[in-house]
């Protein structure tokens, strides 16, 4: 740390110094009358052309030229060269010295080195428009913005547009409005672990041990704090916790097959088999069309079969608007638009599935995936729902390749080559050798080094 304080110190000498090298040459003489004389002949060029123009009167020109004429003759009664001023010393000690530790010992005084860096496409980013719905519950909390119960609305509403931050900052005002159950506190912890790019700190652990406080069953500050001593490295603590927890959850619970995988996962990576019960119902695509289905579809003409997709698709998407829960419905109907290449649709349906299932490690995937797909300029710009999904999908599985790959996405969007190239490197760790994507994976390496 001294040496960088050391490397500051002497780049600031040395811009001091060139500043201040002008002040140092002076000429004991300077001609005033040249610069004087190329100004009169710009005014006389001007003035013959607003005569040409007509803008003047000729005889308001003719005693416009005379005056200058007078100028431009009275530059011969004076001396052409006049002594210069003289350096100030004072002046020269104030530039090269005093200013510049006046500076540093503001900075030492107000400044705040340990912030943060915040990139410019961070901080410049154009916030999202807000959704109709959303507008209306920020108009809900300014009408009461003391009502714990708005502030929740809000918190949930942003949380499912994937503004995890602003969630987080929601949830926190309604907790110091008294909104103390259990599952407004996990809620908030989760937010505040999506807000920190997926990695547990103090903040959301202390969080997550309050709802359990309220509530020693609640999952999801169950699964979270596993999810944490996951992180932490304790690989062994947070398989006990996952499989005390499945013992706890229904067999219909959404979770569940998010929670079974990461059991397996766990096991895997600690050399031991399986447990059993568990299975890998996340990752299994929701069904699509019947078997009948597609067998009427064989015998239609292309542009039947194209008509018959999109009336299928179509009856989907008003079957949802009556049953806007309904998960797998909504997977349907991204993956279908994806295969019509609907790519703003399908990106729509995502977001819905994803703020639906904010534990499924897929569906968060899928709803990544959908964001970036078709961008040219991942190299500069991330849209903020992007980074937001990648910090779910780190929280849910911090080893998982792909999941590792957009975080490197992230991190070189942000600046910070180092971390992209840890992720990167990790990623290409788990390719196999004949893997095609190593040759891509090995460029974009290399295009990360100084």
């Amino acid at each position: 740390m001294i040496l960088v304080w050391l490397v500051f110190a002497v780049m600031t000498l040395a811009t001091a110094v060139l500043l201040a090298l002008p002040l140092f040459y002076t000429r004991k003489v300077k001609n005033e009358a040249a610069f004087a004389l190329a100004v009169y002949r710009d005014q006389m060029v001007e003035l013959g052309r607003d005569a040409e123009a007509g803008l003047i009167a000729p005889d308001q020109a003719r005693l416009a030229q005379i005056e200058i004429e007078r100028r431009v003759l009275a530059l011969t009664d004076n001396p052409q060269w006049q002594p210069g001023r003289a350096p100030s010393h004072g002046l020269l000690i104030v530039a090269a010295v005093v200013l510049p530790l006046l500076g540093f010992g503001l900075y030492l005084l107000i400044g705040a080195p340990d912030l943060p860096a915040q990139p410019f496409v961070a901080a410049h980013a154009q916030p999202a428009i807000a959704s109709p719905e959303l507008q209306a519950l920020e108009a809900g909390v300014a009408a009461k913005p003391t009502d714990a119960k708005a502030w929740v609305a809000l918190a949930a509403g942003y949380d499912a547009e994937g503004r995890a931050q602003d969630a987080a900052t929601a949830y926190g005002k309604a907790v110091a409005l008294g909104a103390q159950d259990a599952a407004t506190l996990a809620a908030y912890g989760q937010a505040q672990l999506i807000a920190n790019r997926g990695e547990m700190n103090d903040a959301a652990a202390a969080t997550f041990h309050r709802a359990l406080a309220v509530d020693p069953t609640n999952p999801t500050a169950r699964f979270f704090l596993a999810l944490g001593k996951a992180q932490a490295g304790d690989i062994e603590a947070a398989l006990t916790d996952w499989m005390a927890l499945e013992k706890d959850t229904p067999k219909d619970a959404p979770w569940r097959a998010t929670l079974e995988a990461h059991i397996a996962k766990a096991a895997e990576r600690l050399g031991k088999p399986a447990p059993t019960g568990t299975s890998d119902a996340a990752s299994n695509p929701a069904p699509g069309p019947s078997s009948e289905d597609m067998a009427a579809a064989q015998s239609m003409t292309p542009e039947q079969q194209q008509a018959f997709i999109n009336q299928m698709v179509t009856g989907l998407a008003e079957k949802l608007k009556s049953n806007p829960d309904d998960l797998d419905g909504w997977v349907r109907l991204a993956r279908s638009y994806q295969v019509l290449q609907r790519s703003d649709d399908a990106r729509d349906a995502w977001a819905k599935a994803a703020s639906l299932a904010p534990a499924r490690l897929d569906v968060q995937l899928d709803y990544a995936d959908s964001i970036i797909a078709g961008r040219s300029d991942l190299d500069r710009y991330l849209p903020p729902e992007f980074v937001e999904a990648v910090g779910r999908v780190r929280t849910l599985d911090p080893r998982n390749p792909l999941g590792l790959y957009y975080g490197g996405l992230v991190a070189r969007v942000a600046g910070n080559n180092a971390e992209a190239r840890k992720l990167w490197s990790e990623v290409l760790d788990r390719l196999p050798p004949d893997a095609p994507q190593r040759a891509e994976l090995k460029k974009e390496l290399d295009s990360l080094l100084p």
